[in-house]
């Protein structure tokens, strides 16, 4: 199993939900398989240093577009060793398109901020009203850690 050098945690709302999660529990099983393996096999080793490769497009202020369009059975064959006993992922055959908003930060962390299917629907306005999505969604995080950062300086 590959080491993991970077950690990704979730978004979470002002309600405490987890949009990339609830996201995750809608996809089909394949997709799910492939979005983890993107996750594990490539983004937590690689981190932000996937910026100048097809997986990882810079979005300005913070914010990254994580690009998936490979199904599990072809990423883990690209980018992991199976361990003794592990079965390898099925191709399938269904095309993968996925987009993972996301943020690095502090000490090697992946923040998870915003996903969509865009094999669902790939025009400029949908992707255009995810970005929006991942923005709000990145600005309500900093405005918070800010927050956090002003309240620990005053306990001091």
């Amino acid at each position: 199993m590959t080491e993991s050098k970077w950690t990704t945690e979730f978004f979470e709302d002002d309600a405490g939900r987890r949009p990339v999660e609830l996201w995750m529990d809608s996809l089909t099983v394949a997709e799910f398989a492939a979005l983890r393996a993107a996750i594990i096999r490539v983004l937590e080793v690689r981190g932000i240093e996937l910026g100048s490769t097809p997986w990882l497009k810079a979005l300005g202020e913070g914010l990254f577009e994580f690009r998936v369009r490979h199904d599990a059975a072809t990423i883990e064959a690209l980018y992991a060793t199976t361990t003794q006993g592990e079965q390898p992922a099925q191709p399938t055959q269904r095309k993968i398109l996925l987009r993972l908003f996301v943020h690095f930060h502090g000490n090697k962390v992946i923040l998870l901020l915003h996903g969509y299917d865009k094999g669902g629907n790939d025009s400029p306005r949908q992707q255009n009203k995810e970005i929006k999505e991942a923005r709000k969604r990145l600005a309500s995080w900093k405005a918070a850690e800010a927050k956090r950062t002003k309240d620990q300086r005053r306990r001091k």
